[in-house]
């Protein structure tokens, strides 16, 4: 799609509605009678599509829609084979499980308020008390994660191609900034493409959230809470600014700028097919961030003169101190950025923030991001007849999926989040309550099960 063409598409979208994200407090598992494929609530597994440390990624099928998802699942509890911890302690144990969950709750929390054509969308929940899982699904990257380099660690981004990337990354960017969000993650794993090419920000995992970091606002020095958190490790070494890797107590101020850094070595990282600071140990890493000047590869190695208008934008991206680095306003009206739009102008109104609405996630967000139990019990004679719907739907999408699955693609595309190692998942999830539960009717020979606590259970069909 021509770059006016989509400016203009994007400028003629609501920029204050937000999409209601659906929340499920319950799971039900099955599976399709002919490929043998998992069914979870209206989604069928098709694929694995990622793995890491805190979770994996599935390709699936909503049933309801036909659409492609990537369900992200995690695990509430932290593992102890995850952080090298061999033998238990039940207070740390609590403590991590507890941190684990509040990460969670935050990535859910921010991406539920989060509209944007350049930010990955969440579009539903799954969270069922019973279980140590929670399932996101979120809008599928069809086109994958950006490829920059080549096995020889050659670039294989034209320079047009880079940029293009690079101010759909801007344009998400400011607009989390904007939100009082700090992503803390920017890398090229993390960019992912649209089938139509168009590119999106994923992965919240290690994002911040303040609310005094949202607009135009100007935070003072005081703010020492805000620093103590932005300075805790968190994303990838090769992508942390300067001021992140150091170890004094006198350390910089962590701000916004981390991002811009981050922002920094991902073009160059597109443009030459390798990170610009290279060490064997990230120690060795963290002293040559700080201390090593910025050089750019001989034209010999990578084919292509470097102009200067991207040499100056990579000094200031790259500048060793935050405070003179540039910043994402300057960066829209950069000589580099914008050499190829006929039209700047509509470009530089689709990228302003101000146009959207200001996001608020207070506390009340963090604790209903996840686990938003409500008291079906009063409100049973509604769930009588979507139940039996519920039933046959099952059936219906069962007998459906045999037919559809043949024409879903291969699909090895990354998901909408990248993940770093690996982890296991739960064999199968407990439907029913094992504390001698009450019972109340419903159609379709269905039983609604509450245990003592008050939850509900949704049985599957025998």
């Amino acid at each position: 799609m021509p770059i006016t063409e989509r400016l203009r598409k994007f400028s003629l979208q609501p920029k204050t509605q937000l999409e209601d994200v659906v929340t499920t407090n319950y799971i039900c598992k099955d599976y399709d009678a002919s490929t043998g494929n998992k069914i979870i609530n209206n989604y069928m597994i098709i694929t694995e599509i990622g793995r890491g440390v805190h979770g994996k990624v599935k390709l699936a099928e909503d049933l309801d829609t036909n659409e492609l998802v990537a369900i992200k699942i995690v695990d509430k509890r932290t593992r102890r084979k995850q952080l090298g911890m061999l033998r238990g302690n039940a207070q740390v144990d609590a403590k991590l499980h507890k941190e684990n969950e509040q990460k969670i709750r935050r990535e859910i929390a921010i991406l539920k308020k989060c509209v944007h054509p350049h930010v990955v969308r969440l579009r539903e929940v799954i969270d069922d008390p019973a279980s140590r899982k929670i399932y996101m699904a979120l809008e599928y990257m069809e086109g994958g994660e950006i490829q920059w380099r080549d096995e020889y660690d050659q670039p294989v981004l034209s320079i047009s191609e880079a940029r293009s990337i690079f101010r759909d990354v801007v344009s998400g960017l400011d607009y989390l900034h904007h939100q009082g969000i700090i992503h803390r993650d920017i890398k090229p794993a993390n960019l992912l493409y649209t089938k139509e090419g168009i590119v999106k920000i994923s992965d919240f995992g290690v994002s911040y959230f303040n609310e005094l970091l949202a607009g135009d606002r100007v935070i003072h020095q005081t703010c020492m809470e805000i620093d103590r958190e932005l300075a805790e490790t968190a994303g990838t070494p090769a992508f942390f600014a300067p001021e992140l890797c150091s170890g004094e107590d006198d350390q910089q101020r962590v701000t916004k700028a981390i991002d811009i850094w981050a922002l920094g070595v991902t073009l160059y990282c597109f443009v030459f097919g390798r990170c610009p600071f290279n060490a064997v140990t990230e120690f060795e890493l963290f002293d040559i961030i700080p201390t090593q000047p910025l050089a750019f590869p001989d034209p010999e190695e990578i084919d292509f003169e470097v102009c200067n208008d991207l040499k100056d934008l990579l000094y200031r991206l790259l500048a060793k101190v935050p405070q003179e680095r540039i910043t994402l306003e300057e960066v829209k009206i950069h000589p580099w950025v914008i050499a190829d739009l006929q039209d700047p102008q509509i470009w530089w109104e689709t990228a302003d923030p101000r146009q959207r609405k200001i996001v608020e996630i207070n506390d009340e967000d963090m604790v209903q991001a996840v686990t938003i139990m409500d008291r079906l019990r009063n409100t049973i004679h509604k769930l009588s007849s979507s139940l039996s719907f519920f039933a046959r739907g099952f059936s219906r999408r069962r007998s459906k999926s045999a037919s559809q699955a043949a024409q879903i693609p291969n699909h090895s595309a990354i998901s909408s989040i990248s993940f770093q190692r690996s982890m296991t998942e739960d064999q199968h999830l407990d439907f029913h309550k094992r504390d001698s539960p009450s019972s109340a009717s419903s159609a379709s020979g269905l039983m609604v099960h509450f245990g003592r606590s008050g939850n509900l259970t949704l049985p599957c069909q025998p």
